[in-house]
């Protein structure tokens, strides 16, 4: 079983900036040595969840993993329901918004619908993972998610992408309550600078968020005029994605966005 899960974890390397890894690449990336490395890729491959450049001699992602996601989504649906919700949303607020979803221990980019009113928009990579200290997404995620990643605050390592990054556990925290009293996440420059969040939480069947929904605005834009738009749309999606996904608003959740 370990085998097959060292295997594979080497999918999470591939995205959408690295499409194609090289044997010595993924070796580097999963700390094995080339033999193993190319053991666990020819398996992979074997099963059609990557597959080998006959030129370059990298891989890429297979068709069977393609496969798998698309039958997934006959299974659950949510996600094309979702996004017809969100391209509503965009042409009603004229920026890219993107949903997220926590896979495991981490929160992953599952859907983006980019703003196309204007020249100048936030791009989102779909297949980013989201950093929780950095973004609206994260902190909206550590204030309404499980409880195992508000414990793990004082044990891990938080990454300083620009100055306002918030990297302090106690920091955090204060930041979590505000978010909890708010109902909705912000931030401002801390992932990327000129690049302003605004987030709110997708809630499952057990009343805990299971992702979050988050619009992406450019500093020129994020005026105070334009929050009361953006956060009215940000309050109707929580509600509608939630429902989408089968979850549950819980009764302690705001019946409003406060500033």
């Amino acid at each position: 079983m370990g085998t097959a899960l060292n295997a594979l974890k080497m999918l999470e390397y591939f995205s959408s900036s690295q499409p194609y890894i090289g044997l010595s690449q993924i070796a580097r990336l999963s700390g094995l040595n080339k033999a193993t490395a190319l053991r666990h890729l020819r398996a992979l491959e074997e099963f059609g969840l990557i597959e080998q450049n006959p030129q370059s001699k990298s891989y890429t992602i297979g068709p069977a993993a393609l496969r798998l996601a698309a039958l997934r989504e006959i299974a659950k649906p949510g996600l094309e329901g979702a996004r017809q919700k969100m391209q509503e949303a965009m042409q009603a607020v004229g920026e890219s918004l993107h949903l997220t979803l926590l896979e495991k221990d981490d929160l992953q980019t599952a859907l983006v619908v980019e703003a196309t009113q204007h020249v100048v928009r936030v791009s989102l990579d779909p297949s980013e993972t989201i950093p929780i200290n950095a973004t609206a997404s994260g902190l909206c995620m550590l204030t309404f998610g499980p409880s195992f990643l508000r414990e793990r605050l004082d044990s891990d390592t938080l990454t300083r992408f620009t100055d306002q990054t918030l990297t302090e556990p106690d920091a955090i925290r204060q930041r979590i309550a505000q978010i909890s009293r708010a109902g909705w996440a912000n931030s401002k420059g801390s992932y990327e600078d000129g690049v302003f969040g605004f987030a709110a939480p997708i809630f499952g069947i057990d009343q805990i968020a299971i992702g979050t929904i988050a619009i992406a605005v450019p500093e020129a834009r994020a005026t105070d005029e334009r929050r009361s738009l953006l956060l009215t749309s940000l309050f109707n999606l929580s509600k509608e994605l939630t429902a989408n996904f089968g979850g549950q608003m819980p009764d302690t959740y705001p019946t409003e966005f406060h500033l």
